[in-house]
């Protein structure tokens, strides 16, 4: 399913095209921000006066180490089980805990329990493979890449999210934003990024145009909207009908609703997982005139596993937060990309405590950080300390090129094979859509078919393009111990 949706929604317009003779060169500028600060001093040392555009990121990005597309799923796992009224009731004895259990009832309990496994154990240990171990060493990301194609962590990715869609299919939306402005208060003492910040960026870049971009569903971003005062949310979407979500087209058996008839199914038109490449695709449908040459656009992410490192072949400026996997100082020779920030905004939690005179008020989740100081790097110095990864990233880019010359004709061939299979499911929902109950079941059993024919074409396509995909593992391999490179230099 992942690499079904990957290859669906990617948008080829979008990838990086390495045309000139160096395919690969330094960024203008590097700044890796020393101790935490707050996200104010960060944006004033990282955010051009004249920028106009801002991209955030939601998860992670806005609250250290949080995900609100995540807690909102087992959120409503509880909601489900217990009731509204009695979630609500407990929430004193919770805290942050995204778990519920009320020992009053053990039953109830057990079916809790029994819920969250129906519902997450085969997607979330599919993720904790693929996504998290898969991560951690040179042989488990390649063979990642050979199995789910060019965009492996969007891939995997696309699992878990689907299967957050499936849960809220059938809810009525109030209640969905309802348990998604729950979940967001109960983590404001994680937020590094507030509504009283938004509104200091607007006096600090006059007439700028905020937005959030994220994975999450658009619930989610409709509701950090309202809370953070943003211009605009763009986030993952399926459609809506009579008030609720309709079950993503894809029946699997990773996830439980393949086994019953859904109510309504949503076309694949209308289902957009906004992660990756797909975000740059909405932002530039919505917003042109942020990737115009010259714009001052700057994006703000924490860009977990890489995901939005695809970013830095479209904005002039870019600043991760609280990132595990950092931006590389090595960018496609086409990028608008002139400088670069890594910098540790402080929660609403610590800035309090700090405030309040406590020399341990660093988060516990930090602690493992090292103390250091701001370093900054300039062109020149960057072509220097990284000009072994440099020659080796070009060579790789150059062969990735040819690579995919070699096999675009046939890769063309198939995109358009895949269109009409999914033009065949976009027919066969909108039938079962419309059919009585009598006749679903046979539909249903075509739809089927139809799917596995599906992913027997992306199955091909990920087959076809493995070089590619080795090429690329082995190139964003080089492009990350770049960054790494600069974490010792001046230490």
């Amino acid at each position: 399913m992942g690499m079904l949706l990957e290859a669906i929604a990617r948008d080829e317009a979008t990838n990086e095209r390495l045309e000139p003779a160096d395919p690969v060169r330094v960024v203008g500028r590097v700044v890796i921000h020393g101790e935490p600060l707050d996200f104010r001093a960060i944006a004033a040392r990282a955010i051009p006066r004249d920028t106009r555009f801002i991209v955030f990121d939601l998860d992670r990005t806005v609250h250290l180490k949080r995900n609100m597309g995540e807690l909102l799923g087992w959120e409503l796992s509880a909601a489900q089980t217990y009731g509204d009224a009695r979630v609500a009731a407990l929430e004193a004895k919770r805290g942050t805990s995204p778990f519920v259990f009320d020992w009053s009832s053990p039953l109830t309990v057990l079916r809790y329990m029994l819920r969250n496994v129906r519902t997450w154990a085969v997607p979330g240990l599919f993720y904790f493979v693929w996504g998290k171990l898969a991560h951690k060493s040179p042989f488990t990301r390649r063979l990642r890449a050979r199995l789910f194609g060019r965009e492996p962590i969007r891939a995997v990715q696309a699992v878990p999210q689907t299967t957050l869609l499936h849960q809220l299919a059938g809810e009525p939306l109030p209640r969905v934003r309802e348990l998604a402005r729950r979940v967001w208060l109960r983590h404001a003492a994680d937020q590094v990024i507030d509504a009283d910040d938004i509104a200091w960026l607007r006096t600090h870049c006059p007439g700028v145009r905020i937005v959030i971009a994220s994975a999450s569903p658009q619930p989610v971003l409709d509701m950090a909207k309202a809370e953070l005062g943003v211009d605009d949310v763009i986030g993952s979407v399926v459609e809506e009908h009579a008030g609720a979500f309709a079950a993503p087209f894809w029946l699997d058996r990773r996830f439980f609703s393949a086994f019953a008839r859904p109510r309504r199914l949503a076309p694949p038109s209308s289902l957009l997982l906004n992660s990756s490449h797909a975000k740059i695709v909405a932002l530039r449908a919505r917003f042109p005139e942020m990737f115009e040459r010259g714009a001052r656009t700057v994006g703000v992410t924490d860009t977990g596993y890489g995901e939005d490192h695809c970013w830095a072949s479209h904005f002039a400026r870019l600043v991760d937060v609280n990132s595990d996997t950092p931006f590389s100082p090595l960018v496609a020779a086409t990028s608008p990309l002139e400088e670069l920030h890594s910098a540790l905004p402080l929660t609403r939690r610590e800035r309090d405590a700090r405030a309040a005179g406590d020399k341990t008020f660093l988060d516990p989740r930090r602690r493992d950080l090292a103390r250091r100081e701001t370093r900054v790097f300039d062109a020149p110095e960057l072509e220097r300390l990284l000009a072994s990864e440099l020659a080796r990233a070009r060579a790789l880019a150059r062969s990735q090129r040819a690579q995919a010359s070699h096999v675009a004709q046939a890769v063309e061939a198939l995109r358009l094979e895949t269109a009409r299979a999914v033009a065949r499911v976009e027919h066969l929902v909108a039938l079962y859509n419309s059919a009585v109950d009598d006749a679903r079941d046979a539909l249903l059993t075509d739809l089927r078919g139809n799917l596995t024919a599906l992913r027997d074409l992306v199955d091909l396509r990920t087959r076809l393009e493995r070089p590619l995909a080795e090429l690329g593992e082995a190139l964003a391999r080089e492009l990350e111990g770049a960054r790494e490179r600069l974490a010792t230099a001046h230490a």
